[in-house]
């Protein structure tokens, strides 16, 4: 086991308010109470934490991020700042996203993440889905049994399947409640996947960032957006008109 699992130094967390970073945290250390999380939390919102954990005989280093809606350069220096003293020696970025919560907003964060991070952000970055205990929940209450988690990713806009292209259908649903056994062939899994990829390496300064292109971007992202929706209300229309 301790050959197949190869040590990732760092795993860094990133997503939006609720997206599950600190949960998923817990997770992957195996302890529940290593990142606190909810609307209780009592830690310094604007701040990260990190935890030393080990897996199959590896060090590994967890950093939680602050839950944020615009990624700034203080949030990029924080990260830094949060790295182990002798220094990574591979960087991996696990992305929450809530699922069934994907919005626009969530979209622009994740540009900007590329804005900050640059290409090599999508090569280094695992997807990782939360809340699938309450998907699964709600899809049963629509009487729909055994449900496939694939199943979601089909319901959602070509925009928005373009967008996880881009880190080449790398994802993991996660259920952060489920039992330590369960959690712990989940963080495997997870190690797995890392193992296969190159890794980032954070640099000492902060990285050039052309903010001129940055809001072209989002510009054609948003555009695009508003017209899928446009073409999806008139066919909805039509659709009505015609029954």
């Amino acid at each position: 086991m301790g050959d197949w699992v190869k040590p990732v130094n760092t795993f860094v967390l990133l997503g939006r308010p609720g997206s599950g970073k600190s949960r998923t945290g817990n997770t992957v250390t195996g302890c529940d109470k290593a990142f606190e999380f909810g609307f209780h939390a009592k830690r310094t919102p604007k701040k990260c934490e990190s935890k030393q954990t080990e897996i199959c005989e590896a060090e590994v280093c967890v950093i939680d991020t602050p839950g944020v809606s615009f990624f700034e350069k203080q949030d990029y220096e924080d990260i830094l700042s949060n790295m182990p003293e002798e220094g990574p020696s591979k960087i991996i970025f696990l992305l929450c996203i809530s699922i069934g919560r994907l919005t626009e907003e969530e979209l622009s964060l994740i540009n900007q993440y590329f804005a900050i991070f640059g290409d090599d952000f999508a090569e280094n970055t695992i997807i990782i889905f939360t809340h699938l205990d309450e998907w699964e929940s709600d899809m049963n209450d629509c009487n729909v049994e055994n449900p496939k988690f694939d199943s979601y990713l089909h319901t959602l806009p070509e925009q928005t399947k373009t967008m996880f292209r881009r880190f080449h259908n790398r994802y993991i649903p996660l259920n952060n409640k489920q039992k330590k056994g369960e959690k712990m062939q989940w963080t495997l899994k997870l190690m797995a996947i890392a193992n296969s990829m190159q890794g980032y390496t954070m640099l000492k300064i902060f990285p050039t960032v052309s903010y001129s292109s940055y809001l072209r971007d989002m510009a054609r992202s948003y555009s695009a957006y508003v017209a899928e929706m446009a073409c999806r209300c008139l066919r909805n229309i039509q659709e009505a008109f015609w029954q």
